[in-house]
């Protein structure tokens, strides 16, 4: 890969080695308290930082979870403003994604009546990043008591013909987010096709493609296990890009008439371990092992590659999942072996 990267690989490796070790997770799963696991984070390289404001012996999980949640507000930043500005296109469809995030929250109490509580809406020391580069008008959006609200406080925004064909369509909370879902991984797919070298361009696929992939398979089992949907239901919500799964294997898959079929249908494609021992672990533990192992792949053999930083991204949101499960775990009062199974270290 060009030079141009050598800066970026260099900063990765750096920022990467600052990762906790499976040592720390082991300290971690031998914590009592979401105290405990905040003292032991606040005394490590990696998140001494972010909790260095912190008051660890009076903190609750709540507040634990947007500190956490900061740190990867904040490696973005970092990533962001060290690339080239010509790199940011695909940097930006992270930001993309929180935002989405956001609106997907702020429109669920729209139709659950509930109030928007500030875990919802803190973005803490993000909060300046995302205010200047957001089009989304926040004070508009925190204020709605309608769809049409939020679609006129996303005027200027891409989102805003999702929203107006959601109004349109009468959809509810569940068609809507999945609406907005649908945009952003098609025009994510659009921008790696059009403005990445191809080079470039199937690493992206290689990491983006299958995350798509496997969001559909999930969606599919999902529906067929626990809702019993029809094909017709099924279909209208899955992500509008083809990867590994053709067409043909989608309409196969979709079309099988048990949960057992569909299961048997699966094995036969690249994604059969997604759906191993789900008598032990959630389908979701598979995916997200699977994501993790697609994105080291990327991230150690393409270190000088934008690739590269989105598959860090990849790797540090994985990393702060297994700490909110971990500190789940201990709230719920699971032992350390169960917590461990689905922690998956």
């Amino acid at each position: 890969m060009s030079d141009e990267y050598s800066a970026v690989a260099a900063k990765l490796k750096a920022m990467h080695s600052r990762f906790l070790k499976h040592e720390d997770f082991e300290e971690l799963l031998g914590k009592k308290s979401v105290k405990d696991i905040c003292i032991y984070l606040k005394a490590t390289d990696a998140y001494g930082e972010t909790f260095a404001d912190t008051d660890v012996n009076n903190i609750h999980r709540g507040q634990m979870e947007i500190t956490v949640r900061n740190e990867m507000y904040e490696e973005y930043v970092r990533l962001y403003n060290f690339v080239d500005r010509s790199d940011r296109d695909i940097l930006n469809f992270w930001f993309m994604r929180q935002e989405i995030d956001f609106l997907k929250r702020m429109i669920r109490h729209l139709y659950t009546h509930e109030s928007v509580t500030d875990d919802e809406v803190e973005l803490g020391r993000f909060e300046a990043f995302f205010n200047t580069h957001t089009r989304i008008k926040r004070d508009l959006i925190l204020n709605a008591t309608s769809l049409s609200d939020c679609i006129a406080a996303c005027a200027e925004t891409p989102y805003s013909k999702t929203l107006t064909r959601a109004e349109n369509l009468e959809a509810d909370f569940f068609t809507t987010g999945m609406m907005l879902d649908g945009f952003y991984y098609d025009a994510l797919w659009r921008t790696i096709n059009r403005k990445v070298s191809p080079k470039q361009s199937e690493l992206f696929k290689e990491l983006i493609g299958s995350k798509i992939d496997m969001l559909n398979l999930m969606w599919i089992y999902r529906g067929k296990k626990y809702f019993s949907f029809s094909n017709e239901l099924i279909f209208p919500y899955l992500l509008p890009v083809r990867y590994r799964l053709s067409a043909d294997d989608i309409s196969a898959l979709v079309g099988a008439e048990t949960v057992d079929k569909f299961l048997e249908l699966a094995s036969h494609t690249r994604y059969a371990v997604l759906f191993e021992n789900l008598g032990e672990r959630f389908v979701e533990e598979n995916y997200y092992k699977l994501l993790g192992k697609a994105a080291k792949k990327i991230f150690a053999n393409h270190t000088q590659s934008l690739a590269a930083v989105y598959s860090y991204l990849y790797l540090k949101e994985m990393e702060l999942q297994r700490i909110t499960t971990i500190v789940e775990g201990v709230r719920y009062g699971l032992n350390t072996d169960a917590i461990r199974k689905h922690v998956g270290i």
